[in-house]
């Protein structure tokens, strides 16, 4: 056995046909359980019953078990020992094959127990990972705006979003080819919550590229972070309106953004 290339996720079950080569064999994977979930109770004032103000889900459990088989008692110690390496480090992607697509989690491998007879050739493991991030994501993003050499001060889509967390995160790119005007500003707004972030007095000028991570929660110009106003925009599941405008006097530019669909 020897241990993947760098490139290759702490744990893959879509590539479970190359484990097996090396004589490792999975026959569970518990995934589908909800994340954590932690929301605290507050009693009415002089009448029955109690509201929740906030619900936070703050990490996921997910377990693995199988076996490891080795060719002789020295070939087996050897795949143990590579077996066990795998799992170093922290918040690495946890590829989970499901609904005939791939489910990406963010975990760190906190428990490994590996079992075995001491004359056997072979071993049970069981691995439980925790995930500071508690949502399974697509390791592909769904294009929710695509709209190129725009020259309106204004721009409205009403996307359908998917996915089952308590809400998804965009990510937004205006690549700008032309503008006049002294307006110097550009905003997207959630218009079913009336969240928006706003980037203001920046210096926009023809071919910047600003982008706007709702997940990772930066917004960046040319790839530099800058400051902004208002907050990142969170789309619930469903039917969206979203806008996009500027000061600006004319523009051309190119707005595209998509979003990697989260599941609890």
């Amino acid at each position: 056995i020897r241990r993947p290339p760098r490139s290759t996720p702490l744990y893959s079950s879509a590539a479970s046909d190359v484990y097996k080569r090396q004589g490792i064999n999975t026959n569970v994977i518990d995934h589908t359980s909800i994340p954590e979930k932690q929301m605290e109770l507050y009693g009415k004032a002089n009448a029955n019953g109690s509201a929740i103000p906030t619900i936070n889900y703050p990490s996921k459990k997910i377990s693995i078990a199988g076996t490891i088989h080795g060719s002789t008692k020295a070939n087996l110690d050897s795949r143990i020992d590579d077996f066990k390496a795998l799992f170093n480090g922290k918040d690495k992607n946890l590829d989970i094959t499901y609904s005939s697509s791939t489910r990406r989690y963010i975990a760190t491998a906190n428990t490994i127990s590996v079992q075995r007879q001491q004359k056997a050739l072979w071993a049970t493991f069981a691995i439980e990972f925790t995930c500071t991030n508690p949502f399974g994501m697509d390791t592909s993003q769904t294009s929710i705006m695509n709209s190129v050499g725009y020259t309106s001060n204004s721009l409205n889509v009403t996307p359908t979003i998917g996915g089952t967390a308590p809400f998804q995160l965009p990510i937004f790119t205006i690549t700008v080819t032309a503008l006049t005007g002294a307006g110097d500003y550009v905003q997207i707004s959630n218009d079913n919550n009336n969240q928006q972030i706003l980037i203001y007095g920046a210096g926009i000028v023809n071919g910047d590229v600003i982008e706007i991570d709702c997940e990772a929660r930066t917004v960046k110009i040319n790839g530099v972070e800058i400051n902004y106003y208002g907050t990142f925009l969170e789309l619930e599941t469903g039917a969206n309106s979203i806008t996009y405008s500027d000061g600006f006097t004319t523009r051309t530019v190119t707005i595209t953004a998509g979003y990697n669909k989260r599941y609890i």
